[in-house]
């Protein structure tokens, strides 16, 4: 195969192939003739009116839309203080050849089409035969969230209520951020992803099956965050307010001015958020079959604080070929943590109690820097970007612990626990495009990701009246990874069918050492990432897609470190230094079908794994256990996901989700096997109505069947959320109730049944039901209803 793909790379320049036809334009001030750069141009087909080109004017006015002869096409245009308008033209009906449509004369003045209008907006959800889009805005329940919470609202995503992500049910998720790693997730995707502010956030892309264009890190996919940035001509932005129950008070904006060459660029967010969290677990020792030891846990924790970033920016618009953009993020939080755990250990006659007592402070810092340089070529859709971005982070974590065995009144044990941790990421990438045509082209591209971690963590404990270091909980983590890669692809469409064949390389050097205990885990490989797609458009309204990828997990580092935290010593979590990474093979077919109101896409994904990475509990003679991360043999999953959009009448939308999956995992530990074998669910479906102009409402039920797993069984899970919204300010501002998990049902419920062990837990990092209140003010700007305001047809 890897013959066949090089050679196909070699001979896809040569190939001819059939061209589109341009429609080009200027767009003039009807009272001045001033051109009107950077607007806002669309074409739509006029059978479904979906989009076939989306695109802005030159600095001189002109737009060169390539669209597909033999279609009939309607466009629209838009600039910020001029009425937005169709574009309609009989070389449009059908288009057969390339047309001048001229000068179009814009009036300034209100906001509104020149024919009767209806507002149509974007889809919550857009469907791609490669990847899924997920408008932020246009979901109600995002407002005054976190990204966490949106990330929840992704079809194919789930966020459980301790944090963890899991992308069609696999952990493998490699997250970025405008298609880069970025210092707001610095400090692990779990926590960070609960402290980033959802306002900033303009859309998510889930990337199921990633090109050898994205690095080969997440085996289950990508998941890319598009931030908010704006490049209209004066100075536009918004401003964002929101206060909530539990506490999740905050304001941001997100700012922009263009003035010829340049555009400067702000956004800054600042809030509060505290909420409690609450977990619950019996757990029984056997021995032989008999019941040795038996106790239960009950938690309940505060968690939360302030926390805030800045951000400035600018483009320099050097000349029409060459664009510099530079840009600096600080980050700063603090989060004050309490929590109380109490067990009942049970004798079969009496029961004691034991209370601990933990109070924990979180800091963090972190200031990242990004240099990129883009360039294009005259005469030419050939492209460079070349990027810069360094990233540091720092975080303290101290926690003092308080234990009472039997009575708060007796004098209790104390310890004291400090974790820092420093991290230092530099990033730099070059990518090249060059098309040989409209149907031809291929890309090409260098990257050195280099990143530093040093970790410090120490228990303490009051003996005679004097601290004494543990020894058992006292290492210094020194971890370095370096990897470089790179990667070439290309792309060539006959006709209806398009191909594309690509190839990553990347060497992986990791040193991780535990400085006092003396451990280490040295990795050092080259690997190779093949990856190709095959795509097929029956017509306009039906194409289908077979895809390919080689892909792989590293293990997060903190899942290399001996400890975490001390918080419940009965119940640990420990890392292993000796973890190696998962490596996939995934293959998927699509099927995507446009209708007259909406997009069905169904996908048939079949994933083989090696070097699974599972975390199983140990339980311990001395009646406690630990979570300890293992390699496993392999593991294969298979899955149908169905998405589902439609629009039957213009006031109502709705999406649906729909994910059904058989996981089977081989492997052991110790002589324990580790077997599992599951098939389950996972569903979304989410309707908003639009009973006016001016306000909207939208309900959402979730459900995640159970999944047996490698030592047990996870039960089922379920929210339902609502939301409404109200257009305020004449237009300018938006005022949105949302309300989450009304019910408060979404707790993870999990067994463990082992011969030796047994428990049931239920648990809550956070509290899950909320209701936030928030107000967004835009600047002028237009309320965001998705592209474009569209012709009504046929009414």
């Amino acid at each position: 195969m890897m013959k066949q793909i090089l050679l196909l790379l070699i001979a896809l320049p040569q190939l001819l192939l059939a061209q589109k036809v341009e429609v080009s334009g200027a767009l003039q001030d009807q009272e001045t003739g001033e051109l009107l750069p950077f607007a806002t141009v669309a074409f739509y087909f006029s059978s479904d009116s979906s989009t076939a080109y989306a695109g802005l004017t030159d600095d001189s006015g002109v737009f060169r839309a390539m669209l597909d002869p033999g279609s009939s096409y309607y466009g629209t245009v838009e600039y910020v203080g001029y009425s937005s308008k169709n574009i309609t033209s009989p070389l449009l009906q059908p288009l057969e050849e390339s047309a001048n449509l001229g000068s179009i004369a814009m009036n300034s003045g209100s906001i509104s089409l020149e024919a009767v209008e209806v507002r149509a907006e974007k889809s919550q959800m857009e469907f791609e035969l490669d990847k899924r889009v997920f408008n932020v805005g246009k979901d109600l329940t995002n407002g005054g969230n976190t990204a966490a919470d949106i990330l929840d609202k992704v079809p194919s995503v789930n966020v459980d209520p301790e944090g963890n992500l899991t992308l069609r049910g696999s952990s493998g998720v490699q997250i970025l951020i405008d298609g880069k790693p970025s210092g707001l997730l610095s400090s692990g995707d779990t926590e960070a992803l609960m402290r980033m502010q959802g306002d900033i956030i303009d859309k998510i892309e889930v990337i199921t099956n990633p090109s050898a264009r994205y690095e080969a890190e997440g085996e289950a996919g990508i998941i890319n965050i598009i931030m908010k940035k704006n490049q209209k001509k004066g100075f536009n932005g918004s401003f964002g307010l929101n206060a909530g129950v539990p506490h999740n008070h905050g304001a941001s904006y997100n700012l922009n001015y263009r003035k010829k060459d340049f555009n400067f660029f702000s956004n800054f967010g600042i809030d509060y958020r505290r909420a409690p969290g609450f977990g619950f677990s019996t757990q029984e020792f056997y021995e032989g079959g008999n019941l040795t030891e038996s106790y239960t846990v009950d938690t309940d924790s505060k968690r939360g604080g302030i926390g805030g970033y800045v951000q400035f920016g600018t483009d320099w618009i050097i000349n029409d070929l060459n664009t510099l953009t530079g840009s600096v993020l600080l980050r700063r939080g603090k989060d004050n943590n309490t929590s109380t755990v109490i067990y009942e250990d049970f004798d079969g006659i009496n029961t004691l109690q034991t209370f601990r007592d933990v109070i924990e402070t979180e800091g963090e810092r972190n200031i990242e820097s990004t240099l990129n340089y883009k360039k294009t070529f005259e005469n030419s859709k050939r492209e460079f970007n070349f990027t810069f971005k360094y990233i540091f982070d720092k975080e303290l974590e101290l926690a003092d612990y308080e234990q009472f065995v039997g009575s708060r009144a007796e004098p209790p044990l104390l310890q004291y626990s400090s974790n820092t941790e420093d991290e230092v990421n530099t990033l730099l990438q070059a990518d090249y495009i060059h098309p040989f045509n409209e149907n031809s082209k291929v890309e090409a591209g260098l990257r050195a990701a280099l990143r530093t971690i040093d970790n410090v963590f120490t228990v303490e404990e009051q003996q005679n009246g004097e601290y004494v270091t543990l020894p058992d909980f006292d290492d210094n983590l020194a971890y370095q990874e370096n990897i470089y890669a790179a990667y070439v692809i290309g792309g060539h469409k006959f006709d209806k069918l398009s191909i594309q064949g690509g190839l990553r390389t990347e060497l992986t050097d990791i040193d991780a050492r535990l400085l006092k205990s003396g451990a280490n885990n040295d990795q050092n490989y080259l690997s190779l990432f093949p990856s190709t797609t095959f795509s097929y458009e029956m017509n306009r309204d039906n194409q289908i897609q077979a895809s390919y990828s080689r892909r792989l997990s590293r293990p997060f580092f903190r899942r290399l470190l001996p400890f975490s935290n001390f918080n419940n010593p009965r119940n640990n979590s420990i890392g292993n230094p000796g973890l190696r990474p998962e490596f996939t093979n995934s293959t998927e077919l699509g099927y995507l079908k446009f209708t007259e109101n909406g997009t069905f896409l169904s996908s048939v994904y079949y994933r083989h794994t090696t070097g699974v990475i599972e975390t199983i509990i140990i339980p311990s003679d001395d009646g406690t256990t630990i979570r300890y991360p293992v390699n496993l043999a392999e593991r294969n999953a298979y899955g149908l996901e169905m998405n589902y959009t439609t629009n039957p009448f213009k006031w109502l939308d709705v999406t649906s989700d729909i994910n059904f999956f058989r996981a089977r995992v081989n492997g052991s530990f110790e002589d324990q096997d580790l077997s599992s074998d599951t098939y389950s669910m996972n569903g979304r479906i989410s309707t908003k109505f639009t009973p006016g102009d001016m306000s909207q409402i939208q309900l959402t039920y979730d459900y995640d069947a159970p999944q047996n797993t490698t030592q047990g069984r996870t039960l089922s899970m379920s929210s339902f959320d609502a939301a409404g919204s109200l257009d305020v300010f004449k237009g300018n501002g938006t005022l949105t109730l949302s309300m989450r998990d009304i019910f408060n049902t979404r707790k993870r419920r999990s067994i463990t049944d082992l011969p030796e062990f047994y428990s049931e837990s239920v648990f809550q990092w956070r509290r899950a039901r909320s209701f936030v209140l928030s107000l967004n003010y835009r600047l002028n700007q237009e309320k965001r209803r998705g592209d474009l305001l569209k012709e009504e047809r046929g009414g």
